[in-house]
């Protein structure tokens, strides 16, 4: 005798078959189908095996619901009150204090996360862990202060404490420790938030290396298109990384973040200085949208969409200010997507299919793989290099205004100072001695 499973699953492959007969689906909407199948029927069977566990979980399934956001509102009180506590009594505290302070929260942080998780409360355990690795750039920087190798920004004699290179370095031994307190948290508490302090880490250790190794004079100018680079590095380490990540862990995302949110900063920050290279942002926001089709990532949808309505924004309010047919031509643009799209829908589903695709081992994967990611990043490092080389002659050019200008302020102070008539003093009252 048959099974219910089987008896379903071979209605449902006959149906397919006779759909296919007459031409309602091709073979490619029929292999989908079949795949659909069976991944449903795979579903059903394990249903049996996981109601147990489900029945004995204690916490709801991870996601965007109530008991999620109430963990999340709980680690953001905690860590606002442990901020305006070490802001408050950072100078009676002084290093040794703030060490033992951010060294006590951070025991007790991981001691409750791993006591929690050991009850099956997962998330709520996780998050205890994460606020315990965001102690670590706290006691990081007093135990350098401690050994005397971070300069204090209030000692204003210490010429250290102004030289960018030597604190940039400094600050890249917090981010370095912050890192690999993450890593050994993740190996042993398995936690998608982890990723978070990993992002923010590697965005400001990248930003500091480039501060370290270069030139401080030529900052003003090179790092805008340095910061292109770090954006484009960090998309490329996240795509690494989504594809090494287990399953049912996203850690991608968080790096995915990190470096668009600096890549849309970055491209304000170069903005004034690309010229026409600003109508290459369209590109930039097509490039966009198709990694958020191919990697099924709303965050690209949503900064390519950022992209796009900056650049109109652009077109509107500066190139084309004065031209009224625009927002005519910009709305017919618009319903040429929509229809297109449509048209698209109903004459390639191949196309869609195609898009829609992943390798063999079930992971997103972008057309031309590593290289469409590696492509942005050589281009941003090739601008980088273009620009620093004009750095030098910029500065120059900079200096030399700056200098004319303190020097014309100064004669203009002078020139007032010397055209001011002179103070005379009161004359004094004669007639009050003689009447006496």
């Amino acid at each position: 005798m048959r099974t219910s499973t089987e008896r379903r699953t071979a209605s449902l492959a006959r149906l397919i078959n006779v759909a296919l007969e007459r031409g309602i689906i091709d073979m490619g909407q029929r292999d989908q189908l079949a795949k659909l199948s069976a991944e449903l029927t795979g579903a059903r069977e394990q249903s049996h095996e996981e109601a147990d566990d489900t029945a004995s979980r204690r916490e709801v399934q991870r996601g965007f619901n109530a008991i999620t956001v109430a963990y999340s509102l709980g680690a953001l009180l905690v860590l606002f009150a442990l901020a305006w506590f070490l802001l408050e009594r950072w100078k009676d505290l002084g290093p040794f204090g703030v060490l033992v302070v951010a060294l006590i929260y951070a025991a007790a942080f991981a001691g409750v996360g791993t006591l929690l998780r050991r009850r099956g409360f997962d998330v709520a355990g996780g998050l205890a862990i994460v606020l315990a690795v965001s102690m670590t750039p706290v006691w990081a920087w007093a135990i350098l202060r401690l050994m005397g190798e971070m300069p204090d920004p209030a000692v204003y004699t210490d010429p250290l404490s102004r030289y960018e290179p030597y604190v940039a370095s400094r600050f890249m031994v917090l981010e370095l420790a912050t890192i690999g307190v993450a890593l050994v948290a993740i190996r042993r508490a398995a936690f998608s938030v982890l990723g978070a302090p990993i992002a923010v880490a590697l965005v400001a250790l990248l930003l500091h290396l480039g501060q370290a190794l270069g030139n401080p004079r030529f900052a003003w100018y090179t790092g805008p298109y340095y910061a292109c680079v770090v954006a484009s590095a960090m998309i490329t380490i996240g795509y690494a990384v989504e594809r090494r990540q287990p399953p049912r862990e996203d850690y991608a995302f968080w790096v995915y973040l990190a470096g668009l949110v600096m890549l849309l900063v970055a491209y304000v920050s170069v903005w004034s200085y690309i010229g026409r290279w600003r109508h290459a942002l369209p590109l930039v926001a097509v490039a966009l949208v198709t990694a958020s089709l191919y990697l099924r990532r709303r965050t690209f949808l949503v900064a390519g969409g950022v992209a796009a309505f900056g650049y109109l924004g652009y077109l509107a309010f500066d190139v084309f200010r004065r031209v009224i047919a625009l927002p005519i031509a910009l709305a017919t643009l618009g319903l040429l997507v929509i229809v297109s799209t449509v048209w698209m829908q109903r004459r390639f589903p191949k196309l869609v299919a195609r898009v829609s695709r992943e390798d063999a081992d079930g992971v997103k994967t972008l057309p031309t793989g590593a290289l469409a990611v590696l492509g942005p990043l050589v281009i941003a490092f090739t601008a980088l290099v273009f620009a620093g080389r004009e750095a030098e002659e910029r500065t120059v050019d900079r200096e030399w205004r700056n200098t004319f200008y303190e020097r014309r302020t100064r004669n203009e102070v002078r020139r007032q100072k010397l055209a001011a008539p002179a103070k005379t003093s009161p004359p004094v009252d004669t007639t009050r001695g003689s009447a006496r």
